[in-house]
This record gives C-alpha cells, structure tokens and sequence, in this order.
C-alpha cells in the first residue's frame, strides 16, 4: 500500500501502522546538524518525521533560517545560530552538542562531519550514536572550494580520519551505495534521500497541459550548473521560460546571473519552502538536474531528481553513469553534457516539438516515483534500524 504524506501541507510522511507502541516503549532520540538549518528535507522532514512518526520522542537541533515553515508533528525543533565556517567548526560543534546533551535522549543521530569527534565522547558516556553520512568524504574534499591546492593531501588524510573516527558509531546511515563502502557492512543502513509521495502530485494535472516551464529547485552556484541554464534559457522554444527557485546565492551571484542575456526567460523565485518548492514543479513540464561533474556529484542521487518524477515531469539531467542507469532504467528523460547550454536547449525543444515523448517521459517518471522511488520504503529501513536499538 503506497504511503501518501499527509499533514498541514501535505509535505511530511507518516507510517501506516494498526498500532502505535507507547512512548514509554520508544527511544528519546535528538537528531544534530550544526551546519544545516532545520528545515533541510533529508535531516526534518524525512528523517526527524517519520520517526516521530513511528512514536519515538523526537528533538532537532539545526540552524536557524528565515524560512518559515511548520515543524513536522511530534518534532521539537531547537534552533542554533547561523555561524561562519570557521565558527561552525569550533563553537557550533560545542554548541550543537551541548544543548543535545541536555535533552537526556539516549540516542545521537549526528549529520555533519565537523561532529564527528564527539563520537568517541559520547559513546564513552553510554549514549548510543548513529552518524548520519551524507557524502564521501575522502572523495570529495579535494572540490571544496575553501581548500587551498596545496593543502589537498593534509585534507584527504583528514577526511580519511574522519570516517575512521565516525566508524565508532553504533550505526552509520549512508545516502548512497557509494558512500556506504567506506563502512562496515555490518554497521551501515543506506537511506536514500527519495520523496515522499504527495497527494498533490497524484492529483496534478497532465504534464502537457502545463504551462510551458522548465523548472530548477536546489542551490544556485556555478558546480550546480546555474550559468549554463541560464545561458540555455535564452535558446528555449518560444513561450518557454526557467523556473528557478534556490537558496545559497549571494547579492552579487544573484546579480551577475541577471545580467546574462537569457535572464529575461527566467522566472525567480527565490527560497521557497520545500512543499513550495515541490508545487513549483507541478507548474512545469519539465525538470533540470544538470550539476557539473565533481567527486561531489557524480555519484550523489540528488533529492530534485526524485521530487521531479513524482511531479510527473521528464528529467533533462547530466550524463554521469549513475544518472544514466536511472533516467534509462526508467525511460524518464534526457541525459545531456552539462557544460553545453545548447545541447541542455535542444533537449527542451524536443519536449517542446514532440508531445507525446513528453507524455511517454513524464508518465513513466511518475510510475517510477510511486512504484519505488519514494521515501516509504527508506523510511522502513530507518526505522527498522531504531527497532533493532530498541531490541
């Protein structure tokens, strides 16, 4: 049985179950991110909620934001101030783990690299601890862009470090396969960051009879290949326009974008909330996810993707092999160089010309979202996983 989200906005998942255990049966758990502010869709809205879901008192603590959206039901949000790298690094790691200390929860569901060293703490003072690893980090070091050249090695061997320190965990939680070889298989649990399915999407209307856009939801930044679609956006067919909607960009980013020629095809948004953002896509007829090729990225499933063929939409993506077994596992969209604005252009004028590879790409994305893609069975795993603590 599929399992539709339900709430206030219809955003947040539940568990079907014809029993809730007591919540004197079920483990205190405080989830911590000092780097992600509280609204992240991985961390709250999948993770923190279907847990609070399945009964399990739930704290959260995160960054503050200016987006102002509801707290999942059963999650106890406590918000920590925004820092800058360096103070993340130092003071909000302190400060995270401080006030989730303080919380008394017997479990430490930790998400960000930077907490890593209090593993061998808290273990140490009987709290049971899950490390929540959302990217390789050995790999991807090297593409951080606050990483001078020369201190690339000094990095990697820290890294390494890093995920020796964090294989102290109880359990690791890893976002793909990829990241998951880098632990034990005896101690790691993969939770991909699939959707979950909205009654909305079920009830939207036909991909063709959509207003004529091609959406982008994510962080606007040169590695997520934001000039180049901007760049395409000029050659889109008449009456197409891009649809954007992100967080990350600074003033003057946002400003050498609006002064491309194609800007004038561009429809901003600007941060949105998560059921905002995904609404968004239920106006387009089709979805972009042409990140560039990084260690970052290129074997990353990345939340758009799996959001835009619940929506229903073909997916115009980057040609990375991982992508490629998915887009033509599922005969769901079109594999592009992301470095080439005009090849990302003709791949929207042959939506644009040809309907019913519109219809054909749309329909089988939709199918794949509520037959597999979708948060309930990653939710499961997570769940059976704090079953496994509780036994």
């Amino acid at each position: 049985m599929k399992q539709w989200a339900t709430g206030a906005n219809n955003y947040w998942p539940t568990l079907n179950s014809n029993k809730t255990p007591s919540a004197q049966q079920k483990k205190s758990v405080v989830i911590v991110s000092s780097a992600h502010p509280w609204t992240d869709n991985r961390i709250h809205y999948r993770e923190a909620a279907t847990l609070a879901s399945a009964g399990h008192r739930v704290t959260l603590i995160a960054v503050e934001t200016n987006n102002h959206v509801p707290a999942a039901p059963g999650v106890n949000v406590v918000r920590i101030r925004k820092r800058s790298r360096l103070a993340r690094f130092t003071f909000g790691t302190c400060d995270a783990i401080i006030r989730a200390l303080r919380t008394r929860a017997q479990v430490f569901h930790l998400h960000d690299p930077e907490l890593i060293p209090a593993i061998p703490f808290l273990r140490l003072i009987g709290k049971t601890v899950i490390y929540d690893a959302h990217e390789d980090l050995s790999s991807q070091i090297v593409d951080k862009p606050y990483i001078p050249a020369k201190l690339a090695g000094l990095a990697v061997s820290g890294a390494k470090l890093l995920v020796s320190v964090s294989s102290m965990a109880d359990h690791v939680v890893a976002a793909t396969e990829k990241i998951a070889e880098s632990y034990p298989t005896s101690k790691v649990r993969i939770v991909r960051n699939y959707p979950p399915l909205r009654v909305a999407d079920h009830k939207a209307l036909a991909v063709s009879s959509r207003a004529s856009n091609v959406v982008y939801v994510g962080a606007l930044s040169d590695s997520r290949g934001i000039p180049q679609i901007v760049r395409a956006a000029e050659l889109f067919p008449e009456g197409w326009n891009l649809v954007l909607a992100g967080h990350g960009a600074t003033p003057s980013y946002r400003g050498s974008l609006q002064n491309l020629t194609g800007w004038k095809r561009v429809i901003d948004h600007g941060v949105v909330s998560p059921d905002d953002a995904r609404d968004l896509m239920l106006s387009a007829r089709v979805g972009l996810v042409t990140l560039q090729k990084t260690a970052a990225y290129l074997d990353s499933l990345p939340t758009k993707m799996f959001e835009y063929m619940s929506a229903g939409i073909p997916i115009i993506a980057s040609n990375f092999p991982l992508w490629r077994k998915i887009i033509e596992t599922y005969d769901c969209g079109t594999l592009v160089d992301e470095t080439d604005p005009v090849e990302i252009a003709n791949a929207v004028q042959r939506y644009a010309d040809d309907r019913d590879l519109l219809l054909l790409h749309g329909g089988n994305a939709r199918r794949a979202a509520e037959d597999a893609l979708n948060w309930g069975s990653q939710g499961r795993v997570l769940t059976d996983l704090y079953s496994k603590l509780q036994g």
